[in-house]
């Protein structure tokens, strides 16, 4: 955790990090709401699971620390890059309907021809809720907020 201006930074790499065999990319499934989910658990197959990013989690702490840090005070959510599609449903649920989640601040692909993603976007996030009047009372309008800057260019070797 780092101290930044106007609050705390907390940053752990829940989905793994190349080349560290203690903390091994997690991709997979995150949807344990989906329906499916529970054919997949009644099946008795394990290998079913291989898969289901819950499982990849008691891997290393890092999800543990994140409950932990989303239970010591209160935070607001900036959505950068992400998707917010249902591959990270379980988890996206568990930090938006927090009560100490105080916001989701949506900073959007804006397009050279006007367009933006805005929309789409909350739409994606409103899968994650249970509790839609939660929803709108969370994420940020779009008035306050921002476009993500694509002007970032990396040159390959």
């Amino acid at each position: 955790m780092g101290r930044r201006g106007f609050g705390q930074i907390f940053y752990t790499p829940i989905h793994g990090q190349i080349s560290d065999v203690r903390n091994p990319i997690n991709f997979g499934f995150g949807d344990e709401m989906d329906d499916h989910y529970k054919i997949l658990e009644n099946t008795g197959d394990n290998a079913f699971l291989k898969n289901i990013k819950s499982f990849m989690y008691f891997n290393n702490s890092n999800y543990r620390n994140l409950l932990n840090w989303i239970e010591s005070n209160d935070f607001q959510i900036f959505i950068m890059g992400h998707s917010c599609g249902l591959s990270d449903r379980t988890l996206l649920n568990t930090l938006f309907e927090h009560n100490n989640c105080k916001s989701i601040k949506i900073f959007y692909h804006q397009k050279d021809d006007g367009t933006d993603n805005f929309t789409e976007l909350s739409q994606n996030i409103s899968r994650h809720f249970n509790k839609k009047s939660m929803m709108r009372e969370k994420v940020v309008d779009k008035s306050i907020s921002k476009p993500l800057p694509q002007n970032v260019r990396y040159n390959s070797k």
